[in-house]
């Protein structure tokens, strides 16, 4: 992975790897009800925070 520097190099790499991006993700409907992913409550707190008061993650 490149240096990134700035928001600019970040826009830029998200660019160019969108198609890797969007391979790798993983839908939340694709993981079991049990994942430790999911039961991690810390996540509940992040959206709440950032979505909730902020309008944005």
């Amino acid at each position: 992975m490149a240096n990134i520097r700035s928001v600019q190099d970040f826009k830029e790499f998200l660019k160019d790897n969108r198609e890797l991006l969007h391979k790798k993700a993983v839908r939340i409907e694709d993981l079991p009800p049990d994942d430790d992913w999911i039961l991690d409550d810390e996540w509940d707190e992040i959206y709440e925070q950032e979505v909730l008061k902020r309008g944005k993650v």
